[in-house]
């Protein structure tokens, strides 16, 4: 294994201190100390979802396991957390986007596999637009966990998370568009 799909794997590690802390916070009676370290290492965990891909570009170690690494600690990362988060507040305005957003993964899983299985001879790259689902998802669950120490921005993170569901939706259209152009044809 490379020193990035290290970095991918210590992505997947991290979920289960975020989910811990996250629970502590939710029923501890002073939650700042738990809320506030889930969010670092969320953030953190979000952060090296660039680390690996440039640690690989610039080492030129890009390799097919890496690839697979980050493309499910990506998924893991958001999906969990946000499956945790409509756990923890029961609210109905996070669990349509949540369920939207979780959908919007299992379906491009589903089609990856499908392509992989049908070996086409070229694979489904990650793009930009994917790219920037994936930081619209990682701010949007930020604010979400911020949310739960500052309640003044309850609305906002509801919006943000909101937005970042649309704009799964958005980007599983385009890809899935996409998919059909240069694979069906």
């Amino acid at each position: 294994m490379t020193l990035a799909s290290y970095v991918s794997c210590l992505r997947i590690v991290l979920i289960l201190p975020i989910i811990y802390l996250l629970d502590q916070g939710w029923w501890a009676e002073e939650p700042s100390f738990y809320n506030y370290s889930a969010l670092v290492l969320f953030i953190v965990a979000g952060l090296t979802d660039y680390l690996d891909g440039y640690i690989a570009r610039k080492t030129d170690t890009e390799t097919q396991l890496g690839a697979l690494l980050d493309l499910i600690a990506d998924k893991l990362l958001v999906s969990l957390i946000m499956v945790w988060m409509v756990f923890l507040t029961h609210d109905p305005l996070i669990v349509i986007p949540a369920l939207i957003i979780v959908s919007r993964e299992l379906v491009i899983s589903t089609l990856r596999q499908y392509v992989i299985e049908k070996k086409v001879k070229q694979n489904l790259s990650v793009s930009f637009i994917g790219k920037s689902k994936t930081t619209i998802q990682i701010i949007a669950i930020s604010t979400l966990i911020l949310a739960q120490e500052i309640n003044d921005i309850w609305l906002f993170s509801i919006i943000a998370i909101w937005f970042a569901a649309i704009f799964s939706f958005y980007s599983l259209f385009t890809y899935v568009s996409d998919w059909f152009k240069h694979y069906l044809n």
